[in-house]
């Protein structure tokens, strides 16, 4: 029965491995001032200035680069049926602190900025996608985060109650 939660875990917290890896990374190339030789990544590249890379500093990157490190710990501890849920807790704990870092960057008050959010937003998922660099698309990705670790508590209960009825 596990599996049926433990794959589609694994599955996101592999994309969000992919995500934070991918933030990392641009803005690292930022920081560096590497410029890639090839078009279709120089084009990518000003795609993630324009979302807010061009801003980043290194403690954003390290942020990133924990949360894809703790994140992809977490995967494949869910496939090796051992326990991730401490993974994905420091994991999120990285991804949530760079998020929270970048809103006291940018001068806005942590608190005025979620009660402002505009709940009708989400009943329109094709423009959220569109405007990943909001507030309402970054707290929708948390709030995805936040489900993928409740499904790795639920797993790891599981399993912990599976391996408790072996004796180990």
């Amino acid at each position: 029965m596990s599996h049926i939660l433990r794959w589609p875990a694994i599955l996101v917290l592999l994309a969000l491995v992919l995500f934070a890896a991918l933030g990392a990374l641009a803005g690292a190339g930022f920081l560096t001032g590497f410029v890639a030789p090839i078009e279709q990544v120089q084009d990518v590249q000003a795609e993630a200035a324009a979302s807010g890379a061009a801003q980043a500093t290194w403690l954003d990157v390290g942020l990133f680069a924990g949360a894809a490190i703790f994140f992809l710990i977490a995967a494949v501890r869910l496939i090796r049926r051992t326990q991730a849920f401490f993974m994905w807790l420091l994991g999120f704990a990285c991804f949530a602190g760079r998020w929270i870092w970048a809103q006291q960057q940018s001068g806005a008050d942590l608190l005025a900025t979620v009660q402002g959010v505009d709940l009708n937003a989400y009943t329109q998922p094709a423009v959220l996608a569109e405007n990943t660099a909001g507030t309402e698309a970054q707290l929708g990705i948390l709030a995805i985060v936040l489900i993928v670790g409740l499904l790795a508590l639920i797993v790891d209960a599981a399993d912990r109650s599976y391996w408790d009825k072996q004796g180990a």
